[in-house]
């Protein structure tokens, strides 16, 4: 079976191109600030919590026929390059998990006879690998547990219900003055609380923050007038 990837929406086998080995494993660089003070040995460290960009390279294998390797190279550069902004790229070699890349090129391919070439490929990531999983909702009762496999995961939780209720997602308390009959969203994300359109940030207050899914297990627990709680929990890992 040949190997290949998919970005914005296209599949590199329709393309013409195949991927002919397995790709190196890349993971992101943390963020970690140092300032040297004089007169003291050692730096200074503040880890900022964040993560570089890292880049993903694919060896990859061109067969342009029937059409000549000039026209098969612009058609897959109009894809690849024309792509604009963080799109979506999975490949047969991964296949739970997606990230989100760019790429700006070139595209530069060897030329054999017209008909074959040969190029390496490299995209720009985000550093998440996203678990495809975790972009499911998952409806949870009261007093079961998720486990985490990967980094802590910022989470959409949809709660329905009626009146007022409480949510404690492992050790992150959320309280909810007036569930809307639209039900509610927590996003982590984007810290915000909202019911369709509306903003309900002022329905809800929290113990310290947002719930997150820390690493590893987190019990979900939840009463009053909550009758359901689904959560998305996005998980992803370097």
């Amino acid at each position: 079976m040949k190997s290949f990837f998919h970005f914005a929406g296209g599949l590199s086998l329709d393309y013409g191109l195949t991927i002919e080995e397995y790709p190196e494993y890349h993971t992101a660089q943390r963020v970690i600030e140092t300032q040297t003070v004089p007169g003291r040995s050692g730096a200074l460290v503040y880890d900022t919590g964040a993560y570089d960009n890292a880049e993903t390279t694919y060896s990859v294998y061109l067969k342009a026929a029937p059409v000549s390797l000039h026209q098969a190279a612009r058609r897959a550069a109009l894809w690849l390059q024309g792509a604009r902004g963080y799109q979506r790229l999975e490949d047969s070699y991964d296949p739970e998990v997606y990230r989100m890349a760019t790429y700006a090129g070139p595209l530069e391919l060897s030329n054999f006879f017209e008909r074959y070439g040969r190029a390496e490929i490299t995209f720009d990531c985000m550093p998440q690998r996203w678990y495809k999983s975790g972009q499911l909702p998952q409806s949870v009762t009261s007093g079961e547990t998720l486990y985490n496999p990967g980094e802590v995961a910022l989470p959409q939780i949809i709660i329905t219900g009626a009146g007022s209720g409480q949510l404690i997602v492992g050790s992150y308390t959320v309280s909810i003055s007036d569930i809307p009959a639209q039900g509610l969203v927590l996003d982590a994300e984007t810290q915000d609380a909202y019911s369709g359109t509306q903003n309900t940030n002022s329905l809800v207050t929290l113990a310290s923050k947002f719930p997150v899914l820390d690493q590893g297990p987190s019990t979900i627990s939840y009463s009053g007038g909550i009758s359901a709680v689904q959560i998305i929990p996005r998980w992803w890992s370097l």
